[in-house]
């Protein structure tokens, strides 16, 4: 009898702990947007720049040294993020010999564009949703020169998040995407 009771209960609090982390999930991606669009607006522009920055030469140090990113040397990418109202440029510069990416948060002029929503961005930087599908869906577009934006596409569909995120971040992120995953079907259907 213990034993049927310590299983029900073990089965009880896996259940609130799954219930709790959906909830926390679903909290995060409701109110992700909104803070995220108040803290950019709230930061000045060379804030911005040297958080991106800093973010993108650590996250991508491996291909940065690999050359794998050697297609956007002097070539600017500029960035969309149109529901929070956000835009950047990005480039690969030689800075002491060693290349970088250098982020430009005011650049009007560039080589491509690439725009989408946070949700549709965090899909296709997870790997839950294929480049194509989001972009003939119309929720990712891209403009300017289709050879460099084709040379971008292949190389965002090479990056593991796995090797570029601690795993608990890893875990997070994942755990974001099905979300957002299942909100999509939900309003597919």
């Amino acid at each position: 009898m213990g034993f049927v009771i310590f299983m029900a209960l073990y089965s009880f609090s896996e259940l609130s702990c799954m219930n709790a982390k959906q909830f926390l999930i679903h909290n995060v991606l409701n109110t992700l947007p909104k803070v995220a669009k108040h803290t950019v607006n709230w930061l000045p522009p060379i804030a911005c720049q040297f958080t991106l920055e800093r973010l993108f030469n650590q996250f991508f140090k491996k291909e940065l040294a690999g050359g794998d990113l050697q297609f956007m040397e002097q070539k600017w990418v500029r960035v969309k993020v149109q529901d929070l109202n956000v835009h950047f440029s990005i480039s690969v510069v030689n800075h002491h010999q060693q290349p970088s990416l250098k982020v430009q948060p005011h650049l009007t002029e560039a080589d491509v564009a690439l725009a989408g929503d946070m949700e549709d961005l965090m899909l296709l930087m997870t790997q839950q949703v294929d480049p194509d599908t989001l972009f003939f869906r119309r929720k990712l577009s891209l403009s300017g020169d289709t050879e460099l934006g084709l040379q971008l596409k292949n190389f965002l569909d090479t990056i593991e998040l796995q090797t570029h995120l601690p795993a608990f971040a890893h875990q997070w992120s994942s755990l974001l995407a099905e979300q957002l995953m299942d909100r999509h079907h939900k309003r597919a259907a």
